[in-house]
């Protein structure tokens, strides 16, 4: 059965179901995360508006860390177990005075060799075997794939785990939610390939106002109205390979650490990845 088809384990069984799950419902705004179609453009004022709903609900005025895990410790049958680093979904904006957001190529780059040093030296620290997958060549489709789906999990986990409005089928006594989010066995073959036992990913974007949005936003505060000076947000999951079972996930938000610098890099390290499950 494709990965689509069974990430939410009896709650939907046709892809069209899947893509329903995918909508955020904020605004009544359409957006859906089904491979590889994007009904809203990543450019506009509502994508970003709907994005940063996501993290916004979630924070105050100050980091806000929001953990979820079904596990304590790792289990191999190695000594030590083994986690592989899918590429990180890291991506920088500049957001302009009109609202459009514009991918900002240097930032971008700048904070995602940061993070791999950071995280390389925190994995170091707590004793994990992590292993990166070689992006010389490119990201292969099939990871490409699970990067995309994990994109969409995550958010769609998020709004759903921590928001307002869990799914029915999530739903437990006592406002408790259950954590049973999946990105389908077929991961399993990623596992085999790189001789892993755990799947790391990582999510995260950076909204950045210029100067003219930020002159914008003050005119604007004369008049009472509100506007949007950028965010800041991510979320980390971590996948059994075995079963593509999301066994850890953890979201972040406000002052989670600029990773254009090195420093700040390894602040947004120690936050996405707090209470992470070690040997």
């Amino acid at each position: 059965m494709h990965a689509l088809q069974i990430l939410l384990r009896g709650s939907f069984k046709k892809q069209s179901d899947l893509a329903a799950n995918y909508v955020a419902l904020h605004g009544g705004i359409l957006m859906s995360y089904s491979i590889p179609t994007v009904r809203i453009s990543r450019r506009s004022p509502k994508y970003l508006a709907l994005l940063a709903s996501s993290f916004v609900l979630l924070a105050g005025c100050v980091t806000t860390t929001q953990t979820a895990s079904q596990i304590n410790q790792l289990e191999s049958i190695r000594e030590n177990p083994r986690i592989l680093l899918m590429p990180p979904d890291i991506k920088y904006f500049l957001l302009t005075a009109g609202g459009v957001t514009e991918p900002n190529r240097e930032w971008t780059e700048a904070a995602q060799q940061n993070f791999s040093v950071a995280l390389q030296e925190y994995a170091a620290r707590i004793g994990t075997d992590l292993v990166t997958i070689d992006t010389v060549a490119g990201v292969r489709d099939e990871e490409e794939k699970y990067r995309r789906l994990h994109a969409a999990v995550g958010m769609t986990l998020q709004q759903n785990h921590f928001g307002a409005k869990p799914l029915p089928s999530k739903q437990l006594p006592d406002n408790e939610r259950r954590f049973d989010w999946s990105l389908g066995p077929g991961v399993s073959q990623i596992g085999d390939k790189y001789d892993a036992d755990y799947l790391l990913f990582v999510f995260y974007r950076d909204y950045q106002a210029s100067g003219g949005r930020v002159a914008f936003a003050v005119l604007a505060a004369a008049f009472n109205v509100g506007v949007s000076t950028g965010y800041e947000g991510g979320f980390a999951s971590l996948v059994d390979l075995k079963t593509g079972d999301v066994v850890w996930f953890n979201t972040v938000a406000v002052g989670a650490g600029e990773m254009r610098d090195p420093n700040g890099a390894k602040t947004a390290v120690e936050r996405l990845f707090k209470d992470i499950p070690t040997s």
